[in-house]
């Protein structure tokens, strides 16, 4: 019935990604291709099951507002302030020589000056939701080349400021570009000064006397409204709402409260993901992308090995070794996920030793030792750390001191006697 329109597409949706993504699992490949099928099935361009395609559009961003805030969490300002010259040096020089040279292709083919810099500044940039989430689906964020990955897909977020002053005077709207870029730039840096200002002042007290009330619905609650109403700001500043949930979560890394906060944003963030990826599919045309193959898989190709080209060989002049700037360049520029070598013991250590972090993340306890994490069990508030841990292990064993091992009794490695 008409009535139940948007019930109906909501149901469609969720079977679709319920069955695509089990059969792509299945089948050992990425969800993430999973999604996109679902969405170019259920699309207006294939059985044309979903009645208001253009409506899931706003849930599906929040997606990746979702994502760019779990990603802010798990880096400190501090790490971000020792990554300012990879971000603002090796991200500026890939967004500006790739924008060049496809300017430069697309003005060759005959277009106009004003389409070619538009059409080069967008094809720059790579998809944040895709590359991360492959990041995160190898639990590779964290290494050296999923670090360096981020460096370049954060400016590239920052880049979208100066890309969207610049289309109305492309367009013929004004011919001042370097007053609409200053403009641009001083809105930004207001934005962006604002936000740490009021963060570093306010979120910390206000985390405090929420999680004084002990409700786990009004935490939750609280963490929606901080990573919306950041979005908001840098929305209304010309700049994506995903960099400004990146900054609130940015701010809240080196809280007591990172973990609870993570553990409440996650079922949002897959979810809406999910979503995002669908309505990508559904906006795909199969029949037009089929008249058209051989062309478009050529310039497809063409596009990915250029900008995985052009970043390859700014990360060698940044001092990175071959392995790391091709690993980079394949995952950043063209957005493939690439294993260049089989991981050897000390690769299967560390990625152990990563594992063992996000368990331990997960029950609210930080490695580091810079601070306890916070849960919300039920209606109480509890604070773990790992000293009253031992202690009360300690205390189950009835605290007693393990003594030298006894003559002739053999001690197995890594045990001591009474342990």
């Amino acid at each position: 019935m008409p009535e139940h329109g948007h019930l109906n597409d909501v149901l469609v949706i969720l079977l679709a990604a319920i069955l695509c993504v089990a059969l792509f699992q299945r089948l050992r490949i990425t969800p993430v291709l999973g999604y996109l099928t679902a969405g170019i099935v259920i699309g207006p361009y294939a059985a044309g099951l979903i009645h208001d395609p253009e409506g899931t559009e706003l849930l599906a961003e929040f997606g990746v507002i979702f994502l760019l805030f779990t990603i802010g969490l798990d880096l400190p300002l501090r790490r971000l302030i020792e990554m300012r010259h990879l971000i603002f040096g090796l991200g500026l020089a890939q967004v500006g020589l790739t924008s060049v040279a496809i300017a430069g292709v697309a003005m060759a083919s005959g277009l106009s000056v004003e389409t070619a810099l538009i059409l080069g500044g967008a094809l720059a940039l790579s998809s944040t939701a895709t590359v991360l989430q492959l990041l995160i689906e190898r639990r590779e964020l964290a290494d050296r080349h999923g670090r360096l990955s981020v460096a370049v897909l954060l400016f590239q977020d920052l880049a979208v400021v100066p890309l969207l002053a610049l289309l109305p005077i492309l367009a013929g709207g004004s011919t001042n570009i370097v007053g609409a870029l200053g403009l641009a730039a001083v809105k930004a840096a207001i934005a962006i000064g604002l936000i740490l200002l009021i963060g570093r002042l306010f979120l910390r007290p206000v985390y405090r006397v929420i999680a004084e009330t002990r409700n786990p619905e009004i935490f939750a609650a609280t963490n929606l409204l901080i990573v919306l109403a950041t979005g908001y700001a840098t929305a209304q500043a010309g700049m994506s709402m995903a960099l400004g949930a990146f900054l609130a979560g940015l701010l809240l890394a080196d809280t007591e409260y990172r973990h609870q906060i993570e553990a409440d944003i996650q079922p949002f963030r897959g979810l809406f993901l999910g979503l995002f990826f669908i309505t990508v599919g559904m906006s795909i045309d199969l029949g037009r992308i089929i008249d058209n193959l051989f062309p478009l898989l050529a310039m497809a190709v063409a596009l990915l090995a250029g900008k995985a080209a052009i970043l390859y060989a700014l990360l060698r002049a940044f001092k990175q070794g071959h392995r790391m700037a091709a690993r980079v360049a394949l995952i950043a520029g063209a957005g493939r996920r690439v294993r260049l070598r089989h991981p050897g013991p000390r690769a299967a250590a560390r990625r152990g030793e990563r594992t063992g972090r996000a368990v331990a993340a997960r029950r609210g306890r930080d490695l580091d030792g810079d601070h306890a994490g916070v849960r919300l069990g039920g209606p109480a508030l509890v604070r773990r750390t790992a000293t009253s841990s031992r202690h009360r292990r300690a205390a189950g064993r009835g605290h007693r001191r393990p003594g030298p091992p006894r003559a002739g009794r053999r001690v197995r490695p890594g045990r001591l006697d009474g342990l």
